[in-house]
């Protein structure tokens, strides 16, 4: 499954690394790029000096297309949800390792990119602040993608529900997630505050969908429901290991979805291919990537609730 997402992930995603405001890189070489920022946290309970480190796929790398930059295979973006939330706290410094195409592998093993490394190499002992957005393309995001959106046809609700909750596939990647956090614990700072994000919907998890909008995308209905299925699989997976391991979990917003007019997500398939001049479709847009930023920052600093 993992191969399709990674086929598709460029001409999907659209991301830039660039500097936070006010910044210097400091560093990079290996797939990634680390930011120097203005040597004061404003984390809560963080100490002087605290790393925050991005991690994640595309849903965590996308942004704006018009500022990707060349050469950059994994296709980070100066807007994308890393640099979102730097700006916001502007910790001592900051490393975006989210790439497009991840997978859980991708975190702790090396991947077949050329001039990456694991997304783990960018924590250390100063590292007290990590999110992380992961856990769709290991979960087939790739196969609903193609089969439900990309080039609808009749194996969406297969695809959809090939790993529910309960099933050897969900099981496996629950238990490598679980283990992932693990890892990324004993190679940070013993302080470190991990935040386990979940994806912005495409669609309303429940409801009418707006058919007038899946008409213009040339989206059958039913593939929402079947979309709606793996989501809130893949919801639940990333909830339960937050749970397991102690760590925040960041619900995203649930408004503003691909059919609203000011989407936090954009939609595409086969009509809009040629609509999408800013973000393409079935990824954050810059917009969303700014309010779920917001949205952990707030829970960071304790003034929104839980999910």
């Amino acid at each position: 499954m993992s191969w399709i997402r990674r086929a598709i992930a460029m001409p999907l995603v659209a991301c830039l690394v660039l500097a936070v405001a006010g910044s210097t890189a400091i560093g990079g070489g290996s797939g990634y790029t680390h930011y120097q920022s203005n040597a004061v946290s404003y984390i809560p309970d963080l100490p002087g000096g605290a790393q925050y480190v991005a991690m994640g796929d595309s849903y965590a790398a996308s942004g704006t297309q018009a500022k990707m930059q060349p050469m950059d295979l994994c296709a980070r973006n100066g807007d994308d949800l890393g640099h979102v939330l730097a700006q916001r706290l502007q910790p001592y410094s900051f490393t975006d390792r989210a790439c497009s195409g991840a997978t859980l592998d991708d975190l702790t093993q090396p991947s077949p990119k050329p001039n990456t490394s694991p997304q783990i190499y960018g924590v250390g002992p100063f590292t007290r602040l990590v999110t992380i957005l992961i856990g769709a393309n290991s979960i087939g995001f790739g196969n609903i993608v193609v089969h439900c959106f990309g080039d609808p046809d009749d194996r969406c609700g297969a695809v959809a529900t090939q790993d529910l909750p309960g099933s050897q596939g969900w099981n496996f990647v629950r238990a490598q997630y679980a283990a992932t956090v693990d890892a990324i614990k004993k190679a940070a700072a013993p302080d470190v505050r991990i935040v386990l994000v979940g994806y912005l919907p495409l669609f309303s998890v429940d409801g009418p969908p707006d058919r007038a909008c899946l008409d213009r995308a040339g989206i059958p209905e039913r593939n929402v429901e079947h979309w709606r299925t793996w989501y809130r699989s893949v919801d639940r997976l990333i909830r339960e290991v937050a749970a397991d391991r102690g760590v925040m979990y960041v619900q995203p917003p649930l408004d503003h979805t691909a059919c609203d007019p000011d989407p936090y997500a954009r939609l595409g398939g086969p009509k809009l291919k040629a609509q999408e001049p800013e973000a393409n479709g079935l990824h954050p847009t810059a917009a969303g990537q700014r309010a779920l930023g917001n949205l952990i920052e707030d829970r960071l600093r304790g003034t929104a609730p839980p999910a």
